[in-house]
């Protein structure tokens, strides 16, 4: 921190959360303002509470949530956590305290893309079909500005990625239906036609027979 590099770690759980959150504020007592311009991380950050989220907005620390995960295993979340589960990965709470909080993955495995997207929208656990906790839900514009804007803010690179403007790459994919016109709760339905890198075509999908 004091060679002004940007820190992050791994942490799941509050207690760990709790430790990174700690360990922050130390240095941020050291000199508040270098702080909050080093954007500093907390990767995956699944279960706070509003303790915690007050004390990373206060810090701009830009937590990293893996919201795919309630898709996938929601319901396990509810059955361990029980009251804890109303801060598991909670973005509500994170957009409402102004913290820039983005969308994650483990890429290549567990739920990736329009996945994490459905999780944070919908909080719906589509392998057991149970509704989850929907307090921490957020909107399809938010959940994708944290897709985009958010997650290029966290890595300094809003200035050339996170949003479709001129003179900024041209980053892009193209759905096959606008993810703001549908229910959102078919936003897990949603296919990539294409990805477009810096301007060019990466990947077509295939037409159907």
């Amino acid at each position: 921190v004091g060679a002004e590099c940007q820190c992050t770690a791994h942490a799941i759980g509050d207690l760990a959360v709790e430790f990174m959150v700690e360990g922050y504020e130390r240095c941020f007592r050291k000199d508040p303002d270098k702080f909050r311009r080093m954007r500093h991380r907390i990767e995956h950050c699944s279960l706070t509470d509003q303790d915690l989220i007050d004390r990373m907005s206060h810090m701009n620390i830009c937590p990293s949530v893996n919201a795919g995960m309630i898709q996938a295993i929601g319901a396990n979340y509810m059955k361990f956590y029980g009251e804890r589960n109303a801060y598991m990965a909670a973005l509500r709470s994170m957009f409402d305290a102004g913290v820039m909080c983005s969308l994650s993955s483990d890429a290549p495995s567990g739920p990736i893309g329009i996945q994490t997207i459905d999780g944070a929208v919908n909080r719906y656990d589509r392998n057991q079909n149970v509704q989850c906790d929907k307090s921490q839900a957020v909107s399809v514009t938010e959940a994708i500005r944290a897709a985009t804007y958010n997650g290029a803010y966290s890595s300094f690179e809003e200035h050339i990625k996170g949003s479709l403007e001129v003179g900024k790459l041209a980053d892009m994919i193209v759905l096959s239906d606008d993810i703001l016109k549908i229910d959102p709760m078919d936003i897990h339905t949603l296919r990539v036609d294409c990805t477009v890198i810096d301007g060019r075509f990466e990947y077509e999908r295939a037409e159907e027979a």
